[in-house]
């Protein structure tokens, strides 16, 4: 599906730049009569002087469709040489420039909507598009959608006083994605899954997921995904487009004592699968780390066990000699050896008991090392 410009959003707030070809062909055919252009579009002189005979100025979108209309040039053929767009009166380098237009809503759009639903922004003080993430391949991710959706969007990156990266795109892109999504709210408190995402293709409801997932879940070694936010009717919301894309669920649960409201995905394999295929042909659609993450507990769950001392003691010797090579987490020992991680927290515990092993509090996560 496209969207011309005009239709992305309101034309009043929206200004251009043209292709100099189509300026000089305007200025043409308003400068013998440039009062009459002007009186039958409703604009003072003085403004089309700007746009079209000095070339000094943005051109209001809905001038360009009026003129359009008085002197028979298609909307496509200006849309063809828009060059750069923004929001009325915002400075040149909050624009989006070297434009794709019309606009495609293709999944890798659908899955900006969802950063931006999950740990991004469109302030209500006007004041540009906001994404926020403490991992540099993903903001890369984000970045390099946005780029293949929109085109050459000027954007800024930097870190917060919590050391998060904080990318801020022009206001009308999260406008108009707000007016092609039919979106209410980007609010952490009262947003709502639009009518308009729960009726897209499923491959579209399938990339909105896997962000929700990567923004706002997690993925254990054990293959456990869950995901939560403070918003119980969103994560309700999330949680049927995951049944709608035949993801099986649990019931949305509220975390005891708080406002955290979560489920757990219990199709493991089949979520596997469905983020596979989704970055093998979209690669900025991507889990990352917790794609890695979720093979891990998949060949984990391959491997062979036996309920036998014998085995049990095999696997802790070779637990104990990493260990007295280096210092380790369960997270990083189940990954090396394909131990499920409750089975190497158990040996940890017995191996403490038995003071051979010790741990110690590293961010959140103990760290093991031997003794002596």
């Amino acid at each position: 599906m496209k969207v011309h410009l005009w239709k992305a959003y309101d034309p009043i707030k929206i200004s251009v730049d043209l292709s100099q070809e189509l300026k000089d062909k305007i200025k043409e055919l308003i400068k013998q009569n440039i009062h009459w252009a002007a009186r039958e579009i409703g604009v003072i002189p003085t403004r089309l002087y700007d746009y079209f005979i000095y070339q000094k100025a943005p051109i209001p979108l809905e001038v360009l469709m009026n003129l359009s209309t008085l002197f028979k040039i298609s909307l496509e053929e200006i849309e063809e040489n828009i060059i750069l767009y923004k929001q009325m009166y915002v400075p040149r380098n909050n624009s989006v420039g070297n434009p794709l237009l019309p606009l495609k809503i293709t999944p890798c759009f659908t899955s900006i909507i969802a950063n931006l639903y999950f740990d991004g922004s469109v302030p209500k003080d006007g004041k540009g598009t906001y994404y926020n993430q403490k991992r540099g391949e993903i903001m890369e991710d984000f970045i390099e959608k946005v780029k293949v959706v929109f085109g050459g969007v000027q954007y800024s990156l930097r870190k917060d006083h919590r050391e998060v990266l904080k990318c801020r795109i022009p206001r009308i892109i999260g406008e108009i994605c707000m007016h092609i999504y039919e979106i209410k709210s980007f609010g952490s408190f009262d947003s709502r899954i639009s009518k308009k995402i729960f009726s897209l293709p499923k491959e579209h409801k399938e990339s909105f997921v896997l962000t929700a997932i990567l923004d706002e879940g997690s993925i254990a070694y054990d293959g456990t995904i869950m995901f939560g936010v403070s918003n119980k009717k969103l994560c309700e919301d999330v949680r049927i487009l995951c049944n709608q894309v035949g993801l099986e669920t649990n019931i949305v649960k509220n975390k005891r004592n708080s406002d955290y409201f979560y489920f757990h995905i219990k199709s493991i394999k089949k979520f596997y699968q469905l983020a596979t295929r989704i970055s093998e042909k979209y690669p900025f659609i991507s889990l990352r780390h917790k794609l890695k993450r979720l093979k891990i507990s998949l060949d984990i769950r391959k491997q062979p066990s036996y309920n036998t001392k014998k085995f049990a003691d095999k696997r802790k010797n070779n637990l104990l000699v990493e260990l007295k090579i280096k210092e380790s987490s369960v997270n990083n020992l189940s990954s090396k050896f394909l131990f499920p991680p409750r089975t190497i927290r158990r040996y940890m515990y017995q191996l403490m008991k038995e003071n051979i092993v010790s741990r110690k509090k590293i961010g959140n996560q103990y760290i093991y090392f031997v003794l002596g």
